[in-house]
């Protein structure tokens, strides 16, 4: 008994010393940015875990005014767990403040254009004037190049510390680029990569921003391939920003750019979005408030961490993984689910899993910083308890990113004219989200899990009206569906 009162003093004292400190550091909307009401209850306060006998919050750090409290938060499915071995899942979420201490951040940008013969007319001209407005918002002092690919890869802009004169230089290159040939877009992001990732450290930001509306047909292919060549670059900090033009680009590939890189991908409809869409790019830019960011989860003793829903994983040899994010701004919010395998004990309260994030603080000098919370469980045989206490907003990332996957997963039956199959699997991930909306304890989970259930229910009107749709318009669909499906996985 004066064991467990000690217990319980020290979650208490943790707790009002994470609370009474400061920790900050300092489809045509780009999946990841932002995501209806996250960030208010329960999601924007990490600390309110700890009234809970199941989390406590193990972070502070004082000194900084504009935020209190850290941004990392996690949560198993429920409070308690059943005595045995089981499968379990544990939900982390990562809220960046808005209000931060500014502090510009020199960024290394390689600007990678299609000029296949399909981007001729008017799509020619509108990447011209997107790089060009693009170009334009980029500070003087950063790292821009520019290639453009077709049958081959080339360097039209060699690595540039943008000035007045390197501006008008790059600006000038712009306005020559001309459609002719295939699709190598393996070389194009290859080297696009290699020069973002040159940059000196001062350029932390480092992104890849590529502009194509086909398929790659020239060179390696296949999204397994241009997939492992954006995690190469990811390794070396750069991420790559997929605008995908028009109805004839390859969404699985732009799909394992963003998941590999944990970048971003746009879908266009229309080629005259780009210059709006790459405007919104460069805001984020500008609104950097941490980079080199990943999640480290340490499991416990006895429990095996399985993967995380909808991302790439690094794994080290004590069972813990990694899961980078790369460059954050401010107001982003990003959501992971992770699969864990659990041999709980026959009673007692016990850590799930460390969740660490790591980067370095541009309002800091680029500090190294290090933010943990630790999910915990309490055992129970009493199969209602861990139903009445399970996480509302765990329950909430697990319906979404199930949803967010059906729609990547309905959008390919689609494309291959299975309407029965495609609107079966959005129904199940309706069900779900109704369902999690009725057991929601929190009305912000509640509200966010009706309101993606809303949006569910329209991609299956949309896919029902599809099967009588002519083949240009199902493919719009299938994209739009597409993009959706990666925004709401935080792409």
């Amino acid at each position: 008994m004066r064991s467990r009162l000690s217990a319980l003093w020290m979650v208490a004292l943790l707790a009002g010393c994470a609370a009474g400190s400061s920790t900050t550091p300092g489809a045509s909307s780009p999946a990841g940015a932002e995501k209806p009401g996250a960030g208010t209850d329960a999601a924007a306060q990490p600390v309110a875990a700890s009234t809970d006998p199941v989390a406590v919050v193990a972070t502070g750090e004082p000194g900084r005014k504009a935020h209190t409290g850290p941004w990392i938060g996690a949560a198993g499915a429920s409070d308690f767990v059943l005595p045995g071995r089981q499968e379990t899942q544990l939900g982390v979420w990562i809220d960046v403040p808005e209000a931060l201490r500014k502090a510009r951040v020199p960024a290394s940008v390689a600007l990678v254009v299609d000029v296949s013969g399909s981007m001729g007319g008017e799509k020619i001209e509108h990447a011209r004037e997107a790089a060009r407005s693009f170009i334009s918002g980029l500070a003087d002092g950063d790292q821009v190049s520019l290639i453009a690919f077709s049958d081959t890869a080339r360097e039209l802009v060699a690595p540039v510390i943008l000035d007045a004169t390197t501006r008008r230089r790059v600006l000038s290159t712009v306005a020559e680029l001309t459609p002719l040939g295939g699709t190598n877009m393996f070389d194009g992001l290859r080297l696009g990569g290699g020069r973002a990732a040159s940059a000196p450290s001062t350029h932390a930001v480092r992104r890849v921003v590529l502009i194509s509306d086909g398929q790659a047909n020239v060179g390696p292919s296949s999204p397994e391939v241009l997939g492992a060549l954006a995690q190469q670059g990811a390794e070396r900090g750069v991420q790559v920003t997929s605008l995908g033009v028009g109805v004839d680009y390859d969404e699985s590939t732009l799909n394992a750019l963003a998941i590999h890189s944990s970048g971003r991908l746009y879908h266009m409809t229309r080629s005259d979005e780009m210059p709006e869409i790459l405007s919104k790019e460069l805001a984020l830019l500008q609104g950097t408030a941490a980079t080199d960011a990943f999640v480290e989860i340490v499991p416990a003793p006895g429990v095996e961490l399985l993967g995380v829903q909808g991302a790439r994983v690094e794994r080290a040899s004590d069972g813990a993984i990694r899961v980078r994010l790369g460059t954050m701004f401010a107001g982003q919010h990003r959501e992971m689910l992770v699969r864990a395998r659990l041999q709980a004990p026959s009673e007692g309260a016990h850590a799930l899993a460390s969740v660490r994030l790591h980067f370095r603080d541009p309002g800091e000098g680029n500090l190294e910083r290090v933010q943990e919370i630790v999910a915990r469980y309490q055992v129970t045989p009493d199969t209602r308890l861990v139903a009445a206490h399970q996480n509302a907003r765990t329950q909430t990332i697990a319906a979404m990113m199930d949803a967010g996957q059906a729609a990547v997963d309905a959008a390919q039956q689609l494309n291959t004219g299975d309407f029965e199959a495609a609107d079966k699997v959005l129904a199940v991930a309706e069900k779900k989200l109704k369902d999690t909306a009725a057991k929601a304890t929190s009305k912000n989970e509640q509200e966010r899990a009706l309101a993606a259930a809303a949006s569910v229910s329209k991609q299956r009107t949309t896919t029902r009206a599809a099967a009588a749709a002519p083949a240009p318009a199902r493919r719009a669909t299938v994209l739009e569906m597409n993009g959706a499906g990666m925004q709401q996985m935080g792409y």
